[in-house]
């Protein structure tokens, strides 16, 4: 498993998580001037308890996909 900076604020599971859907809906794309925010907002939300999310229509495995909704189109995902 690849070494997560120290201030990252995901844990390795969720950094596995984020890169495993970068490189399967990201080829030919660099996100890592942006990816210290967008690690941010996703730890944010896998803070909240299920029952938040599932208000929010959301779901863990689809948090990476959640914070790349702007760069990522939903027909790629």
């Amino acid at each position: 498993m690849p070494l997560r900076p120290a201030n990252s604020p995901l844990s390795p599971q969720q950094a596995a998580a984020l890169d495993c859907y970068l490189v399967s809906v990201g080829l030919g794309f660099n996100p890592a001037l942006d990816r210290p925010m967008r690690e941010a907002a996703l730890a944010q939300l896998d803070a909240l308890p299920d029952a938040a999310l599932r208000c929010m229509g959301l779901s863990r495995q689809s948090l990476p996909a959640h914070v790349y909704r702007d760069l990522i189109p939903e027909e790629t995902r």
